[in-house]
């Protein structure tokens, strides 16, 4: 997913939600088609699976910073979130915005720090317990002493280490 007017949208709408898949898109009329149905698909003959939507990653941060600016956009950006997993059937969400101060494709702020707890708070407050939330964060002490580790931890239900980022790009 990327962030488009700080609301969740998706990336790539042909892979996601248009493109046919002969042995299961034969004389249906879904809603959407695509990865995401094939998931739902998958979802309903494994129950147990959880799928989340992954946001950002290096060249897709760009919408983060203006999303977790204010109070009013993460309200704006959690409930596209929830509209947005809601519809497509996702389990959770994985925040991978790299990174909060520094980095990506995006401009960056020294308040991002602050911004990114607040930004998962907001999250958690509108999706609660039945959604997962995730971040990716990275290795590095210099990119780790950017973030609001005991905060994030207490927020997030896990997070994943770039662990490609121990020693740098």
């Amino acid at each position: 997913g990327k962030i488009k007017n700080r609301k969740l949208t998706v990336s790539d709408k042909y892979a996601a939600l248009e493109k046919r898949f002969p042995k299961t898109d034969v004389n249906t009329q879904n809603e959407f088609y695509g990865n995401f149905n094939q998931l739902k698909l998958l979802k309903q003959k494994y129950p147990h699976l959880k799928t989340l939507i992954s946001v950002g990653g290096w060249d897709g941060s760009g919408g983060f910073s203006l999303a977790a600016s204010t109070e009013k956009n993460r309200e704006k950006f959690s409930k596209s979130v929830l509209e947005f997993l809601e519809k497509y059937n996702f389990d959770g969400i994985d925040i991978d915005w790299e990174f909060p101060t520094h980095g990506g494709k995006q401009p960056s702020y020294p308040k991002d720090k602050y911004n990114f707890t607040l930004l998962l708070e907001s999250l958690r407050k509108t999706l609660g317990d039945k959604y997962l939330i995730t971040a990716a964060l990275p290795a590095n002490r210099p990119s780790l002493n950017i973030l609001e580790l005991e905060k994030i931890g207490q927020i997030a239900d896990w997070v994943n280490l770039m662990s490609y980022d121990f020693r740098g790009s």
